[in-house]
C-alpha cells in the first residue's frame, strides 16, 4: 500500500516539474533585476563612503557590469548572470551613469535590461539617487 502511494504520489508530480520550468526562467529574471538594483546602489554607497566620484558601465560586447572609479580603476567588475542578458539607453546613456560624492546621480532618465522575452525598466532619480525598477 505505501509503495502504491509513493508510486501515485511521484506521478502526479511529474507534471508539475514539467510546468514550473518556465516560470524557473522568468523567477531567474526577476533575481537578476534585483540584483541590478541591487548593484546600482552599491555603486551609490561606494561613492559616499569613500568620497570618490563613481561610475557605471554595462558593456555588452565584454558582457561585464562594472562599478569605476575612473578608466583604468575598477571596485569591481561582475560579469552578466544570463547569456541573453542585454542592457539598452532610453533616457540615460549606458556610459553617463554615475554617482557624486555626496551620493547624488549625475543625470537622471531610464534604460531596459533584457533577458530573454522578460524586459524590466530602470529609472535614476535626481536627488539621494532613488533607484526603482518595473517589469514591462
Amino acid at each position: 500500500m505505501l509503495i502504491t502511494l509513493s508510486i501515485l504520489s511521484f506521478i502526479l508530480l511529474i507534471p508539475i516539474i514539467k510546468l514550473s520550468n518556465p516560470s524557473s526562467n522568468d523567477y531567474e529574471a526577476d533575481l537578476i533585476a534585483k540584483q541590478i538594483k541591487e548593484q546600482i546602489l552599491l555603486a551609490q554607497h561606494v561613492a559616499i563612503a569613500n568620497g570618490r566620484r563613481v561610475f557605471i558601465r554595462m558593456n555588452n560586447d565584454t558582457k561585464e557590469f562594472s562599478i569605476r572609479y575612473n578608466s583604468f580603476n575598477d571596485y569591481l567588475v561582475i560579469p552578466y548572470q544570463h547569456s541573453d542578458m542585454v542592457f539598452e539607453s532610453q533616457t540615460l546613456s549606458l556610459t553617463s551613469i554615475y554617482f557624486h560624492t555626496n551620493g547624488h546621480p549625475g543625470a537622471s532618465g531610464t534604460f531596459q535590461l533584457r533577458i530573454g522575452k522578460n524586459r524590466y525598466r530602470y529609472t535614476i532619480y535626481l536627488g539621494k539617487g532613488m533607484v526603482s525598477y518595473t517589469k514591462m
